[in-house]
């Protein structure tokens, strides 16, 4: 008779069954049953009886992420912890989280709010090719709880530092294309996000790009009201220093032009703030950058000091950088696709063949040995192939000099 999976014998590794030596029949490894850290969540706790724990994932100043098995429907998922560090404790041999003074107590019940809110908006956008989804969230244990997708898959920032501190335009446009698409629903949502940059957007081993981290994310002020001043130096633009800064899709309009700027040149530019008295901004060309006129002056605009200057919105910017209209992105929109496998081992360290053996572009480097980060292991639609998006740029760009050489004639 087959024995029933409980939270005791599923392994933490890789969420098999575990024997009676507790030893995985899957990947053979011995069960760790090592304590948790005191301020996190034991091993083996199971939430919302549903999500059964295994580790720590990683940390902030508000909140910890756990590895997870989502025991309704047989998956991997991450699930981030409200837990702002100095602010609470939790209860020794409980799972319960408390306010540690009273000092504390108005600073933390905000930040619960926010944590809330963040969850609602990613709850609204989820299902988007570029962006990360949330499957589930609750409250419980005296805080909150969000449940994200899962993947293997390291920032673009990494995979910069990987490259040797700077890739090409080409292909920081093809990487960060899904993204950009995927926020025009948002803003259309009048969302926005305000804390783009390279530590945010996620290349994945399928070579899905993913834009995470919506904590900042709030309703655009068209009506002129006061924002919350949440931002990331170098990344953000004048507007976020200013409670009364009128935010919209200029805002990550910008933080994604000094994305791109960071990429291609490996620095950041001045200060958005620092610029408003004197603008010292070098181009990317004057950086040795491989970049094009057309697509520099497009970069410019977007990284303009004054919203005024910079594009409105992101199909402007789109047909700015790839010289072609944005593809319309909607929820559920693309039926899923044959994901790619490495070919040696799971994280892949050589060449990479799709599910039918045909070889795809290895432009994006595979990943070896990298941290999990949080996101998702459901079916759902993924990107093109970086051949096909490289072959649609290079298509743009032969279509632009077409155009040119037709006018210089006229």
């Amino acid at each position: 008779m087959p024995r029933v999976r409980t939270n005791k014998n599923i392994c933490l590794n890789c969420f098999g069954d575990l024997n009676l030596q507790r030893v995985c029949e899957g990947c053979t490894k011995k069960a760790d049953d090592t304590p948790s850290l005191p301020h996190h969540l034991p091993q083996r706790t199971v939430l919302n009886n549903r999500y059964l724990i295994s580790k720590a994932l990683g940390e902030g100043g508000f909140g910890i992420t756990y590895l997870a098995w989502d025991l309704t429907q047989g998956a991997k998922c991450a699930i981030k912890e409200y837990y702002p560090s100095g602010y609470v404790n939790r209860v020794p041999k409980s799972n319960q989280v408390i306010i540690n003074s009273k000092q504390n107590q108005a600073a933390s019940n905000r930040g619960l709010k926010r944590f809330i809110d963040e969850a609602k908006i990613l709850a609204r956008i989820k299902n988007l090719p570029g962006i990360v989804s949330v499957r589930d969230f609750f409250s419980s244990n005296g805080t909150a709880y969000i449940v994200m997708e899962f993947l293997d898959g390291i920032s673009l920032k990494k995979y910069m530092q990987r490259k040797g501190g700077r890739i090409t335009t080409d292909e920081v446009l093809i990487i960060l294309r899904p993204v950009m698409e995927s926020l025009i629903y948002v803003h259309n949502m009048n969302l926005i996000h305000r804390d783009i940059s390279p530590d945010n957007i996620l290349i994945t081993k399928y070579n899905e790009v993913k834009l995470i981290d919506f904590g900042a994310a709030k309703q655009s002020n068209l009506d002129g009201k006061s924002l919350s001043i949440v931002l990331k130096q170098g990344f953000a633009p004048e507007e976020q220093y200013r409670t009364h800064g009128e935010q919209g899709p200029w805002t990550d309009i910008y933080a994604l032009g000094v994305s791109i700027y960071y990429c291609i040149t490996g620095k950041l530019p001045p200060e958005s703030i620092q610029r408003m008295y004197k603008d010292t901004i070098i181009k990317p060309s004057e950086h040795n950058a491989t970049i094009t006129q057309i697509q520099e002056n497009a970069l410019m605009k977007a990284l303009a000091v004054y919203s005024k200057n910079r594009y409105q919105d992101l199909e402007q910017m789109i047909r700015g950088l790839y010289g072609s209209r944005p593809k319309s992105i909607s929820q559920n929109s693309a039926a899923p696709r044959d994901p790619i496998m490495p070919t040696t081992s799971r994280y892949g360290t050589s060449s990479t063949t799709s599910n039918n053996g045909m070889p795809i572009s290895n432009t994006i480097t595979p990943i070896t040995q990298h941290k999990v980060i949080p996101i998702i292991t459901q079916e759902r639609p993924i990107p093109k192939t970086l051949d096909e998006r490289r072959k649609e740029i290079a298509e743009n760009r032969a279509r632009r000099l077409e155009m040119r050489e037709s006018e210089e004639k006229e």
